[in-house]
């Protein structure tokens, strides 16, 4: 006897077993950054291989400083050493951000504009515009990025973009307990009296709902989280390109 209320971290999951690319590389980078890599390869059967060959090979001779895993000390013992996590770190990082900005980017409705940071760096001052004020970026060194189209995958990045929604997609254990999530959850919750969500409800200064305009119709409170419950379903459960 058991309900879950997803989070965003649910989602994160559920979207990569449904093969969505910017799901799948953030759930990856957030393993690489805390040294949990063996959660995807030993838990899941992720093939992280053609990840590491391509990190070693495109930043060879990049420590990736800035993108050391955080060892915390119930995994100081992860099989991944902590200069090749780094290197797999970046390399996912900028695949995360390339795909994610090409989202925003196709629907100006969702109004994240703010979020696209690939496209806000000066690559040849080396400075990134946030908010109107311009800050030193601490890394510049990207080998996958064409300033001139920012956001553009190059040909590797795709072919392991490709392997890797294979292997979220096909991954026995992860399909198991993703459905389990799925058949047992929801967007919300009530029990006991108590509404249970995650996060936050779009709310007006004077305590209404907000609308949310989606597809050229607006949502709130209720009716946008049922909306988001059926898409989060649809997402999953209904055929590639429907």
């Amino acid at each position: 006897s058991i309900d879950i209320q997803w989070g965003n971290h649910d989602i994160l999951w559920m979207g990569a077993a449904a093969g969505q690319r910017g799901c799948i590389a953030n759930v990856i980078r957030i393993c690489a950054r805390y040294g949990n890599l063996d959660i995807l390869e030993d838990g899941y059967g992720i093939n992280l291989r053609p990840l590491s060959m391509f990190a070693a090979r495109v930043y060879r001779d990049d420590a990736c400083e800035h993108f050391m895993p955080k060892i915390l000390d119930e995994n100081i013992y992860d099989a991944v050493d902590p200069g090749l996590a780094a290197k797999m770190h970046k390399a996912i990082a900028v695949i995360q951000f390339k795909v994610e900005e090409a989202i925003i980017q196709r629907h100006p409705e969702y109004e994240m504009e703010n979020r696209m940071l690939l496209t806000a760096v000066d690559y040849q001052k080396g400075t990134v515009m946030i908010d109107g004020k311009e800050y030193p970026m601490l890394d510049m060194n990207f080998p996958t990025i064409d300033p001139r189209n920012p956001l553009e995958l190059t040909r590797g990045e795709k072919e392991l973009l490709r392997t890797l929604c294979a292997s979220f997609r096909h991954s026995e254990v992860l399909q198991r307990q993703v459905k389990f999530i799925y058949s047992h959850g929801g967007i919300y919750k009530c029990y006991n009296s108590n509404l249970l969500y995650h996060g936050c409800i779009p709310m007006k200064k004077d305590g209404t709902f907000d609308v949310i305009m989606i597809n050229g119709k607006g949502y709130q409170g209720r009716s946008l989280m049922d909306f988001l419950n059926r898409q989060v379903h649809n997402a999953y459960f209904l055929p590639d390109g429907s």
